[in-house]
């Protein structure tokens, strides 16, 4: 059902041209079909511009936040290969459980670093990968905590996976989180969705870099407002 009022609504567009199409993709949409999807960001962004979209690069379903998707398969391929060679600039907001000098676990941590780079290589497809996050500990409670994490590689789950090895799991995520704290939040404070979105890009368009910033989703602000008060 969800899926079909997603379908009604259109995807927020951040920036058009002739070549490409950045957009702030709503939390609970696939970026590409496959099997058992009815529904996805390519094919309403399509029906919605009138014109084929490819996409570039991925943000998991449960993930919001800014993406960039090409309008030709050429545009596509280009898009693709500044994103390798790292040209592009990709910046997260994440809420973690785990607060200062002490992980989600509840073990005493020694306090880490207000920002850091983690760099534990990453399985994919049964081969270990190299893999970079740079994070910056924003604020933090005694039981949370809030990073912005830049991408130096583009790994499946990366930022999930990076935070939770240091001990500040996303909260909501059902793959590499927490569950028993996962759970507990639900309860107490009826929040599920995954607390990552990505809110800053650094992408070149018309020959040069521009930043493009969006606000936080509801989902996060409500959790930032629930969590972290007037911090």
């Amino acid at each position: 059902d969800s899926q079909q009022n997603i379908v009604k609504k259109s995807i927020p567009i951040v920036y058009e041209d002739e070549a490409i199409c950045i957009v702030n993709k709503p939390y609970g949409i696939p970026v590409q079909g496959g099997a058992h999807i009815s529904v996805c960001l390519t094919e309403i962004l399509s029906k919605q511009l009138r014109t084929e979209i490819f996409p570039v690069h991925r943000l998991d379903k449960e993930t919001s936040g800014l993406l960039v998707t090409a309008k030709s398969s050429a545009a596509a391929r280009s898009c693709r290969t500044l994103f390798e060679s790292q040209a592009v600039e990709k910046e997260y907001l994440a809420l973690c459980f785990g607060g200062f000098g002490c992980s989600a676990s509840k073990q005493t941590l020694k306090p880490i670093p207000k920002e850091g780079i983690i760099d534990t290589p990453i399985m994919e497809n049964g081969t270990r990968k190299p893999a970079s996050s740079a994070y910056k500990l924003l604020s933090g409670t005694d039981a949370y905590s809030m990073f912005s994490v830049r991408l130096h590689t583009g790994r499946m789950h990366q930022i999930r996976i990076h935070l939770a090895g240091i001990g500040y799991p996303i909260i909501g995520d059902d793959k590499h989180g927490n569950f028993a704290l996962n759970k507990k939040l639900w309860k107490t404070a009826r929040i599920k969705k995954l607390q990552l979105c990505a809110y800053r890009l650094c992408f070149p368009v018309g020959g040069k870099f521009r930043r493009f910033t969006v606000p936080v989703p509801e989902h996060i602000q409500t959790a930032i407002d629930d969590l972290f008060g007037n911090i």
